[in-house]
């Protein structure tokens, strides 16, 4: 048996410089963290939900301003429709020849309405009316002649007052027939939507004529 002494071999170690990097480590480097990636996808979805609602505002913005056009463009043609003018009964005169009829004008509608009245009263203007059948032209009885209805712009006397009623209101008012006339009578008042757009006649029911 020899009597060299035995050695083993054995291989140095070390630790890895810190200041060498792999591939994996520049590969894991430029791969963004889970939490960088949630950070930037609720940045996105916020983003989104802005715009989203900008262009909900100007949709509802632009559907506000073509109802508002249509409504304004009812109020002119819609809102004399629901005015009414009812009559009672004729009654004989007190102080004077003919008949005194009582009526109410009354605004039915959402939307004010302008009645003509003579300085210092809120008695509805009108005008008396008549005709010889229904098929006939409503005339209007001015004294003793008859004369054509006037057309609603022919109405528009500069002396009246235009006075506003809400809508659920109403004005009394009182006017003579002196009878002379035979066939139907009624009486018509002009109404308009605002005081300076046009206006329309409201009829009442007719009656027939004492004259008859």
């Amino acid at each position: 048996m020899s009597g060299r002494p035995k050695f083993s071999a054995f291989r140095p170690w070390g630790q890895p410089s810190l200041s060498k990097t792999t591939n994996g480590d520049k590969l894991r480097s430029l791969i963004p963290s889970i939490g960088d990636l949630g950070e930037e996808r609720k940045t996105n979805v916020k983003l989104a939900w802005f715009f989203s609602l900008v262009a909900l505002l100007f949709l509802l913005a632009n559907y506000l301003d073509r109802v508002t056009d249509r409504r304004d463009t009812n109020v002119s043609s819609n809102s004399t429709a629901l005015v009414s003018l009812t009559l009672s009964s004729p009654e004989k005169a007190r102080d004077r020849a003919g008949f005194s009829v009582h009526f109410r004008l009354s605004n039915r509608g959402n939307h004010p309405i302008f009645y003509p009245v003579r300085a210092e009263t809120n008695v509805p203007i009108g005008q008396l009316v008549g005709r010889t059948s229904p098929s006939s032209e409503w005339m209007s009885l001015a004294g003793t002649s008859k004369q054509r209805v006037l057309a609603v712009q022919e109405s528009m006397d500069s002396n009246l007052t235009w006075i506003e009623m809400p809508p659920g209101g109403w004005a009394d008012g009182e006017f003579v027939d002196a009878g002379e006339s035979p066939g139907e009578h009624a009486y018509v008042i002009y109404v308009k939507p605002g005081q300076d757009l046009n206006g329309r006649r409201v009829l009442s029911q007719s009656y027939t004529s004492s004259a008859n």
